[in-house]
């Protein structure tokens, strides 16, 4: 058990320690100060009792507080509630206070004030009064709060007005709450509790370490080969690496871990992973620096394809959540006021209405800030273990029925996890993966060349669920001409080997996003998906090359460069297209340009010294219009999205592309055209020609038959432009959307008139005027 950390001798201020998530001062505890009794101060006591309840417009009623030193001297008598207000305080204010120079004399004397309101919640969907507490000093707010009604159910009576004596989240405190946790979920949560997936029992981990019990403390590298893991516990470690494991598996060490390894020897977060394996009375535990032989890239490859199993499978994930690296540790120092639920008794004191959850939202501990959880490889880890025991400045629990905190751990109402793999149809599936991927793409990995590799598991998962659908380097093959519709939320450096094809989010190392609505209408079909794996044992991982074949309309511009942004220029004189910073919204609507268009690039397609420059820089790119989505949940207009790509000629042969970039059009439509819309895709619907992402298409019999017909989900593409959304043109809104695609239309009859051969398109669709078979790479 790791040491409890030590206090000064009298309650002060002082540096929190290191590897938390802030460095902002925290009150330390006398050994003296720990022993007694929580409660609250007279003017605390006062205030609770006769605090004007009644509904009330902000601010609210204003009492009279302490002074800063009252404040203070409260805290360290002990009042719980004046000891979490000057924990509140931000930076500044702890420094104001260390130093009672910098107070100004009217600070010092002037007494703080609190602002307390009620008022109704009903807007938030549920029932109940909530109160708005706010600290004030003389010259500003200083922190506020809301308090809730206490939930029916709920039992803070073992944290009520008293200290627990939980210094640490090592202590037995600490450690009966988790016991309390695992007992709970191995007992009543049955999806938790397979012992091994009938899928995976070949798929186990080729080594575990073997950890012993507290009474036998040995360590030793095994191989599963021999292991029933049907009918033995193995555990896991979620760790960060920092700047490298300083103890690894390796080819020349491998012999000598099989013969055991040294305690003294092992890193700080792994001696204290082993010391909690054995508390839950688990000998295995998995740890990958430890487990995979690191100098191995065939091994590498061989464990990260079954990665997910190995969390699947795992009796819980332990995840040192708070250390940036192998020697922060997995347990932390709690400072216990700031950690016990407390009642405020408003009103009448013997029965205290509302509790505070939690007491400080600006403080409260958020799980995605803690340094683990900027790693890539850990998302899926978290998502696909059945249990996570995550250990920050307090423990949280998750588990595929419920969530929890030290902070709610006594009767709490739990909640489900943030990422689920599953969904019960089509549509669902599809949404989980986006919203996946659009988390996921936020993370940071140290090899770039992981970044399909990180997020097999998942993908493996939901590909288990998902029948008749395939899975191309990181897209899903239904609905897949809209998955390509992703966006970059800013460009970022192009990559200088290949990771994944330009079609694919993961060709880059950026967040990314996706515009979705339940209708859509076609613009473009895929016709055929070709993807190199570099090993078929690991179908959901890294590739070695990828083309999508389409057609569609498409039709050249010219991507501009200007000083304030990226504009498209189509077939004009491009000094015309570019607005000027002086020019009118009048001047600016009869420009020539002819339709607006939003321009979000992956990466920026010109050298540096081009980025460099202050004058305009333009570049020939192909527009590949794809599909135009349609909203109509707006309550007063319906919304229409047309979404393409932005491509550029490989050279190696017409026809073939690259992805630079994605570019949007949007038309908001008042009533008189949300009205026509409304029948008109009711109609287009009927026949088929748009499509909502959760329904097969009335010409089919059932899922089967459509998917073998139609396996991207194309929908029944018209191929007629001009004349699209005639409907609402009629009624006089010829919107930005039918402009462009008239155009496409207008600029291949005038090339075919003047007998212009693009040696870049590819063959012309002769069905269809201003549409190309083309492929992406």
């Amino acid at each position: 058990m790791s040491e409890e950390p030590n206090y000064e001798q009298d309650i002060g201020f002082g540096a929190q320690e290191e590897g938390g998530q802030s460095t902002r001062p925290l009150l330390h505890l006398s050994p003296e100060f720990l022993s007694k009794r929580l409660h609250f101060c007279s003017k605390c006591r006062w205030t609770f009792e006769n605090a004007d309840l009644s509904l009330q417009d902000y601010p609210g009623k204003e009492y009279t507080f302490h002074d800063w030193a009252g404040l203070i001297d409260a805290a360290r008598e002990g009042c719980h509630h004046c000891y979490v207000l000057l924990n509140t305080l931000d930076e500044e204010h702890i420094l104001r206070l260390t130093h009672p120079d910098k107070l100004t004399p009217q600070e010092s004397t002037d007494p703080l004030k609190l602002r307390i309101q009620s008022y109704d919640r009903a807007w938030t969907g549920t029932p109940g009064v909530m109160t708005s507490w706010e600290l004030h000093s003389v010259k500003q707010k200083l922190y506020n709060i809301t308090l809730e009604p206490l939930e029916d159910g709920i039992d803070l009576s073992e944290a009520e007005g008293r200290f627990t004596g939980c210094t640490s989240t090592n202590s037995q405190v600490s450690w009966k709450q988790i016991l309390s946790w695992v007992d709970q979920c191995s007992g009543t949560h049955p999806s938790c509790n397979a012992r091994i997936r009938q899928d995976s029992r070949d798929r186990k981990p080729t080594r575990l370490l073997f950890v012993g019990d507290l009474d036998n403390p040995s360590v030793n590298l095994c191989e599963t080969k021999s292991l029933d893991l049907s009918r033995t516990d193995y555990m896991t470690l979620s760790h960060c690496w920092g700047d490298g494991v300083p103890l690894r598996l390796l080819h020349d060490n491998y012999n000598r871990f099989l013969a055991g390894i040294e305690f003294s020897e092992i890193p700080k977060t792994f001696r204290d992973a082993i010391d909690a394996t054995r508390r839950l009375s688990v000998q295995y535990l998995w740890i990958d620096s430890l487990c995979i032989i690191q100098d191995s890239r065939e091994d590498w490859l061989h464990e990260s394809a079954k990665m997910h199993h190995i969390y699947q499978n795992s009796y819980l994930n332990l995840m040192a959540a708070a250390s940036s690296n192998s020697h922060g540790g997995l347990y932390s120092s709690k400072y216990p006021f700031l950690s016990i639920p407390f009642l405020v008794p408003l009103g009448d004191p013997h029965k205290p209405k509302i509790a505070c959850y939690p007491y400080m939202n600006a403080r409260r501990e958020k799980l995605n800030d803690l340094t683990l959880f900027s790693r890539g490889w850990v998302m899926q880890e978290r998502v696909l273990a059945r249990r996570n025991l995550i250990f920050g400045k307090e423990i949280h629990w998750e588990c595929h029925d419920s969530t929890g905190s030290e902070r709610f751990a006594v009767g709490t109402a739990l909640e489900k996890r943030q990422h689920t793999v599953e969904g019960p149809t089509d549509a669902s599936r599809r949404s989980v993966w986006q919203n996946i991927v659009k988390d996921y793409s936020r993370l940071n990995l140290t090899f770039a060349s992981d970044r399909l590799v990180a997020i097999a598991g998942m993908a493996a998962e939901l590909g288990q669920l998902w029948n008749g659908v395939q899975y191309h380097a990181g897209l899903w093959s239904l609905h897949l001409r809209s998955s390509l519709l992703w966006y970059s939320i800013k460009p970022c450096v192009q990559a200088r080997s290949f990771i994944a094809p330009s079609w694919s989010w993961a060709s880059l190392g950026t967040a990314i996003q996706w515009f979705d609505a339940d209708d859509f209408d076609g613009l473009a079909e895929v016709s055929q998906v070709d993807v190199h794996l570099t090993s078929h044992e690991h179908p959901f991982g890294p590739v070695t090359k990828g083309s999508i074949h389409l057609n569609g309309p498409m039709c050249q511009a010219k991507l501009v460069k200007t000083k304030y942004t990226e504009i498209l220029c189509f077939n004009q004189d491009t000094e015309d297209a570019v607005p000027k910073p002086n020019m009118s919204e009048d001047d600016d609507a009869n420009n020539d340009s002819g339709f607006r268009t939003m321009v979000v690039l992956d990466h920026y397609p010109w050298s540096e010294q081009e980025m460099a420059a202050e004058t305009d820089v333009g570049i020939t790119v192909y527009v590949a219009p794809l599909q135009t989505d349609i909203d109509l949940k707006l309550t007063y207009s319906g919304l229409l999205r047309l979404g393409g790509l932005l491509l550029l000629p490989t050279g190696s042969f017409p026809g073939q592309f690259r992805r630079i970039g994605h570019f949007y059009i949007q038309d908001q439509w008042g009533m008189d055209g949300r009205r026509v819309y409304d029948e008109r895709i009711a109609q287009m619907r009927k026949e088929g020609k748009i499509q909502q992402k959760d329904e097969k298409p009335p010409s089919f019999v059932n899922r089967e038959e459509w998917l073998r017909r139609d396996p991207f989900g194309n929908g029944v593409i018209t191929r007629t432009l001009r004349s699209r959304y005639i409907s609402a043109v009629n009624l006089g809104y010829a919107g930005e959307i039918c402009k462009f695609l008239g155009y496409i239309e207008r600029w291949a009859e005038e090339r075919e008139k003047l007998g212009v051969i693009d040696p870049n398109l590819g063959e012309a669709d002769v069905e269809a005027r201003g549409w190309y078979r083309y492929e992406i790479v």
